[in-house]
């Protein structure tokens, strides 16, 4: 009976600890199930993340490219206005050099000059003419041709002089224009001496004969 109960006893112990090892199996099968879960989940949540920053990546790409490009069109178009701005620097530079040639007060001071120039030219021979004319102006031909050209001299002058104020003149064109208009009224001056000479001539044989004849 003794032999009985302790293999009783064996067989019980041996019992409660297949229970225990089930037990211990079942709840190592059961975690091992959870992290195998938990872990394909989380690989999947990576592999979303994963894939998350790969289309990130390719939309930052997408934009410094995109920047890349509207910085190089940006860079072109500066350069562009750079150069426009010198060009329209140079434009000004040379409109503002115009203006300043044709300043008012440059133009009002030549036209000064020619009108002097004029008042020498149209004054001396005039001033000849009357010292040595005999006779009235109204019955000398000469005289009126010179006084008409001394005035066609005077309307061309000041036609030049008002047409300085809007170009600016050729220095040596308005020189040469007086010099002419100075020889011609030098010719004139001359043939206005030799007709008086002529027309003194008559006078002074007439004197010489009116003489003779009070002598005798």
């Amino acid at each position: 009976g003794k032999v009985d109960g302790e293999e009783i006893a064996g067989s019980g112990l041996q019992f409660t600890t297949a229970n225990q090892l089930n037990g211990l199996n079942n709840k190592l099968v059961s975690q091992i199930t959870c992290e195998r879960k938990s872990h394909a989940d989380l690989n999947a949540k990576q592999l979303k993340e994963i894939e998350s920053l790969r289309s990130m990546v390719k939309s930052l790409e997408s934009i410094i490219s995109s920047m890349q490009k509207a910085s190089s069109l940006k860079d072109s178009d500066i350069a562009s206005l750079k150069t426009k701005i010198n060009e329209l620097e140079v434009e000004l530079e040379q409109i503002t050099q115009k203006v300043l040639l044709k300043d008012s007060d440059t133009n009002q001071s030549r036209v000064s000059n020619l009108e002097d120039e004029l008042d020498q030219i149209v004054s001396q021979p005039h001033q000849s003419i009357n010292d040595s004319k005999i006779g009235s102006a109204e019955a000398d031909p000469v005289s009126s041709s010179n006084d008409y050209k001394r005035g066609e001299v005077v309307k061309e002058v000041f036609h030049f002089s008002s047409h300085c104020l809007e170009s600016e003149p050729d220095e040596r064109k308005v020189k040469d224009e007086i010099g002419t208009q100075r020889d011609h009224l030098h010719v004139d001056q001359k043939s206005k001496e030799k007709h008086d000479s002529i027309l003194a001539s008559p006078i002074i044989v007439l004197g010489a004969g009116k003489a003779l004849v009070d002598n005798h």
